[in-house]
């Protein structure tokens, strides 16, 4: 049996430059999108993770009548918080869990925010910023 077309000769010129005009279009479109988005999500991560250090920072300040020495104590110190171990809705449980936790750190240890850059610490007034040029003052 043969097949239902008449020609069986493949893609011509025509179809080829056809194809290839859809695919360059589409990566006109999704590459400016990714980026832009991309963009967002790494500003939306450095706001959250700026947040959460600043309140450990009040945590520990808050339990050691001092501000900490680095970030690096942060993330070495545990704290005692209590929890929900189990189904018991009301466990008298507690668990060790350190103030910060070393979800992004350099080759050196220090934390990184979301571009990649380290995050710059007052000892003395307890206060903590990116490095990332243009969001200094987050």
């Amino acid at each position: 049996m043969g097949t239902c077309f008449k020609d069986d000769q493949g893609l011509t010129i025509l179809d080829a430059i056809i194809t290839l005009c859809l695919i360059g279009i589409l990566i006109g479109v999704v590459i400016p999108k990714y980026g832009h988005v991309a963009q967002v999500a790494r500003e939306t991560a450095l706001k959250t993770e700026l947040s959460n250090i600043r309140t450990s920072i009040r945590l520990f300040k808050m339990l050691n009548s001092r501000n900490p020495d680095s970030l690096a104590e942060l993330m070495e110190k545990k704290v005692m918080l209590p929890g929900r171990i189990g189904v018991e809705p009301f466990s008298d449980s507690f668990f060790k869990q350190a103030y910060l936790l070393k979800n992004a750190v350099d080759s050196e240890g220090n934390k990184v925010d979301s571009f990649g850059n380290v995050f710059v610490y007052d000892r003395e007034k307890g206060e903590v910023r990116t490095s990332t040029k243009g969001f200094e003052s987050w």
